[in-house]
């Protein structure tokens, strides 16, 4: 989303929010910044009783997470004064918010799904329940995969809305260790991921022990922070991988890159329909191939046996004797991390996916 706010050059934009975190690692420059004094969601000690009314307010309308009557009014304000011609609302939950509002000021609104919005939200039976009557307000529907897009068309939105666009990977600043530079090493692996068991990496870490019981020197490096990081943890001294697991905990940008500088191959077992994930476009365009799960728009963003090999969820046996063979082969590496790299700089770079993003919000506000 930073990378979207300061790389539209087409358009005159503002930005709405309820928060704004991270400023110095995520500065927005001159672009203007509205941020509303209403809390953007429900306080946790906010009565059961007064969501029961607010979603029974909203019944009519069949928009349970519409938003408050005194958020609206905040809203609304400062809508009338920015006057814009079109809106974008990143995640769907979002813009169910902004419907009514939008829908009274004649707003074209355009909705930015991830992957959360049509997959574990949609648990959420309040969500689901008023996704499925918004669609058809949504002027336009942007999506990061064929599947998603599969979906919108399979809930009846006309295929003319829904335009698929990736998020993309910045290839000009993804600089990858020079060719031949690990050559001798000891094989090292690399996830970057939220520390959560639907990241699959307690699979990743039992795979590892197969490779490390045929190759000791080998090294898993897991990059991140989630709930369930002591649990991994506890998993790896179990397995008698203390020596050979490294946890960084999170790093910054430039510390992500500088670790996959000087890995060999890059891994992430999902057990769930990923969206576009940025970090296996950012191992690639890094040069390094990738292992990943046949899962969502995963299986996508790898050419299997070209630019990396996907695998079988759960199949900790499969996972095992893929890394091992990448482990193995360092000409195999080699090849595919440079088609990797070569289709992300052709299909997926960043400032050209933007673009595609600016293009339908001009049309989008044309249409008005």
């Amino acid at each position: 989303m930073w990378r979207q706010i300061v790389g539209f050059t087409r358009l005159r934009h503002h930005v709405l929010t309820w928060r704004y975190v991270n400023r110095e690692m995520f500065p927005v420059g001159d672009v203007p910044m509205h941020i509303l004094e209403e809390p953007g969601c429900w306080p946790e000690k906010t009565p059961r009783l007064i969501r029961c009314l607010h979603r029974l307010r909203n019944l009519p309308r069949w928009n349970f997470l519409a938003t408050t009557r005194r958020e609206y009014a905040s809203i609304e304000k400062v809508l009338r004064e920015m006057r814009p011609d079109v809106m974008l609302c990143q995640y769907p939950m979002m813009a169910l918010r902004m419907l009514p509002i939008v829908r009274r000021l004649a707003i074209p609104l355009t909705v930015h799904f991830h992957s959360i919005g049509l997959s574990s939200a949609l648990e959420n039976r309040w969500y689901r329940w008023s996704l499925g009557p918004a669609l058809r307000h949504f002027d336009k529907i942007v999506v990061v995969n064929l599947k998603q897009r599969d979906w919108m068309l399979e809930h009846g939105v006309r295929s003319e809305k829904v335009h698929v666009i990736p998020c993309g990977v910045p290839v000009d600043e993804s600089i990858p260790a020079p060719p031949g530079e690990r050559s001798g090493a000891p094989p090292q692996f690399t996830a970057v991921s939220r520390l959560l068991k639907i990241k699959g990496i307690d699979i990743t870490i039992r795979a590892f022990a197969g490779v490390v019981a045929k190759i000791p020197e080998a090294r898993l490096v897991i990059v991140g922070n989630g709930p369930d990081r002591q649990e991994f943890e506890a998993l790896a001294a179990e397995l008698g991988l203390s020596g050979s697991v490294r946890f960084t905990g999170w790093l910054s940008e430039d510390g992500v890159r500088q670790q996959l500088r000087q890995s060999d191959v890059f891994v992430q077992h999902s057990l769930f329909a990923e969206g576009w994930p940025v970090g296996v476009a950012e191992a690639s365009a890094m040069r390094l191939p990738v292992v990943v799960t046949d899962f969502g728009g995963l299986a996508e963003q790898v050419v299997d046996g070209v630019t990396g090999l996907i695998v079988p969820a759960r199949d900790v046996g499969r996972m095992r004797d893929t890394m091992l063979r990448l482990a193995r082969d360092p000409d195999l590496r080699r090849r595919m991390g440079t088609a990797g790299r070569e289709r992300m700089a052709r299909y997926f770079n960043v400032k050209g996916q933007i673009a595609k993003l600016e293009d339908v919000l001009i049309d989008c506000a044309r249409r008005r």
